[in-house]
């Protein structure tokens, strides 16, 4: 892991990839951050929010721009970005708590269910930067069965090898009654948004497009929505 001053903040970056971007106060990050906070943003219908993997933070620059001041609660295997994220954001970054603890392990033990999960977590496979096991295998069902009846859970989904996406969205998407993909113009990764009540895709993209406008991040004409199921 790398960590690089930048004019705005901080950037952690492995092996070439922007891990999290730090800003020193709210706002758009114009990268991936600001898509994954938007769905939350936009979508989540309750103030109960989890982060599964949290790294420096990415999302709760523009997370927060956007007018999500709920509490978040977090865990993460490395707490090495958390001093620096509380260096830059401490004045502005309100109630966000994070565990060192394995995500689902840590998830099972929480008493009351969510309104939204971000699931952001990504592991070191063969040499490459991918989604671990226990995203593919374990977290969607278990995701499920901790998110309230109208909850949304949004999973920024890694390249897998041997998987291409076309096979691999459908199978993290079986325990949902519905599921949205974003396809990003510039980024590799997807994005899914996933619950038993969501709004159908072309809802989903005008409301996820407007909380981007709002704080002008360059994300906010660089994706399309389709339905998954």
């Amino acid at each position: 892991m790398k960590i690089v001053r930048t004019r705005r903040g901080a950037r952690i970056e492995q092996d070439g990839l922007i891990v999290s971007e730090m800003l020193a106060k709210p706002g758009a990050t114009n990268s991936l951050f600001d898509v994954l906070a938007a769905c939350v943003a936009a979508l989540a219908r309750g103030e109960r929010m989890a982060m599964l993997g949290f790294a420096g933070g990415g999302v709760l620059a523009p997370l927060r721009a956007m007018g999500y001041a709920h509490p978040v609660r977090a865990c993460d295997l490395s707490l090495d970005a958390v001093p620096l994220f509380r260096e830059l954001s401490e004045p502005w970054c309100g109630d966000v708590r994070v565990d060192k603890v394995e995500a689902s392990a840590w998830l099972r033990r929480q008493r009351a269910p969510f309104d939204v999960i971000l699931e952001d977590l990504s592991a070191r496979v063969d040499g490459e930067i991918t989604k671990p096991a226990v995203s593919l295998d374990v977290l969607p069902a278990l995701m499920h069965a901790r998110l309230l009846p109208r909850g949304v859970v949004v999973m920024n989904i890694l390249p897998v090898p041997g998987r291409p996406f076309k096979h691999l969205l459908p199978a993290l998407a079986r325990p949902f009654r519905h599921a949205r993909a974003l396809q990003l113009d510039v980024w590799e990764n997807h994005v899914l948004v996933l619950g038993d009540d969501l709004e159908s895709a072309a809802t989903c993209s005008r409301l996820i497009r407007r909380v981007l406008d709002g704080i002008g991040s360059d994300e906010a004409r660089a994706f399309s929505v389709r339905t998954i199921r």
